[in-house]
């Protein structure tokens, strides 16, 4: 049923994520993204008013995680092509995705320990809650946010569609775009299905609740801020290449641990380290593809990257769920773990031959 949920609320991402990068690159990114977060404050603010009446069901959480997908659509390309507007030198753009990354992992370690002391202390209505008074601040301070976004006059006068087609066009041209989007299509199929298991996997195999859960997710926080800290301290583009490489490795050999382990501390550093590739690779992977970008369409780029990245995580939380039920959770890990692992170095032979070549 969680692989279900989740499969049905990313369904909007094929739909809108594609015009969303023409629409990125054509309109104010400023206005744009002060508009997400209104639609993001009020899509949590339902959800905490069905919780606390207690009318929270199966087909409002469907509902409202449509439409939570459907703003999120467009928000994830807005956010990762404005980086590049916030930076006064472009060579910092590294950085700035590697400390975005940092702000994101200490999020997750804070969020999933408190979450679930909450859950056990008070329920789910006050986490939904306080979920809703986090946003609010958010919508003031984009409000705050001052940047130039320039737009080209042929991107401006051209319509969504005929931009979408360029894009696609620009991206199937390119071999380096190709496989950095491929990359993070396989990648994300298989890394980003823990969320689903490593709450199955705590009931199932540790017999815990959601305590045990929160500490487990914090660990994989802990690892992912590591790497984002270590990313964040790069002044190159150079190697990258290999770090995305490394990264899913480290993931992989860590899922496939996970299935032979039964004991809570050992699957705190298991999944430290698998935090810590999970996060190596996929931000190494985003920065070393906006690096190579014509400004112009940038927008589109990581609209497909949105649809390669979470598009493929909406596929694989179905197949996982599936798999789980069957098969088992320790070897649901194993399989994905094996799959991820020969991935990784099939990727690493085809990055070995091929140069990226930053415009930045």
């Amino acid at each position: 049923m969680m692989g279900g949920i989740l499969f049905i609320n990313t369904l909007p991402l094929f739909l809108v994520t594609p015009f969303a990068g023409m629409i990125i690159d054509k309109f104010n990114r400023h206005k744009l993204l002060l508009i997400i977060q209104i639609l993001f404050a009020l899509q949590a603010f339902l959800m905490a008013l069905c919780a606390i009446t207690n009318h929270l069901m199966l087909w409002n959480i469907i509902t409202l995680g449509l439409f939570l997908n459907i703003v999120a659509a467009v928000d994830a390309p807005l956010r990762q092509s404005t980086y590049i507007l916030l930076v006064d030198d472009k060579t910092d753009l590294s950085n700035a995705l590697s400390l975005n990354a940092a702000c994101f992992n200490v999020a997750r370690l804070v969020g999933p320990a408190a979450a679930g002391v909450l859950i056990s202390a008070v329920g789910t209505a006050w986490c939904f809650t306080i979920n809703f008074l986090c946003i609010l601040p958010c919508v003031f301070l984009v409000m705050m946010m001052n940047f130039k976004d320039k737009k080209s006059d042929s991107v401006k006068n051209k319509s969504i569609v005929d931009g979408v087609k360029e894009g696609l066009e620009y991206a199937f041209h390119s071999e380096q775009i190709l496989l950095l989007l491929a990359f993070a299509a396989v990648f994300s199929f298989i890394a980003l299905t823990y969320p689903l298991l490593i709450p199955i996997y705590t009931k199932e195999v540790l017999h815990a609740g959601a305590d045990t859960l929160g500490w487990i997710m914090s660990s994989t926080g802990i690892g992912a801020l590591c790497s984002s800290i270590y990313l964040a301290t790069r002044t190159s583009f150079k190697g990258l290449k290999y770090i995305i490489c490394i990264g899913a490795a480290l993931l992989s050999i860590g899922f496939i641990i996970m299935g032979f382990v039964h004991q809570t501390f050992l699957s705190c550093i298991i999944m430290f380290f698998a935090g810590l590739g999970f996060t190596s690779a996929i931000t190494s992977d985003s920065t070393l593809l906006q690096s190579i970008l014509d400004d112009d369409k940038r927008g589109r780029i990581m609209s497909l990257y949105s649809i390669c990245f979470m598009g493929a995580t909406s596929i694989s939380n179905l197949i996982a769920g599936s798999i789980a039920q069957f098969f088992g959770i320790a070897n649901t890990f194993i399989i994905f773990g094996a799959i991820l692992l020969c991935s990784a170095i099939l990727f690493l032979l085809k990055f070995l031959h091929i140069e990226f070549k930053s415009k930045i």
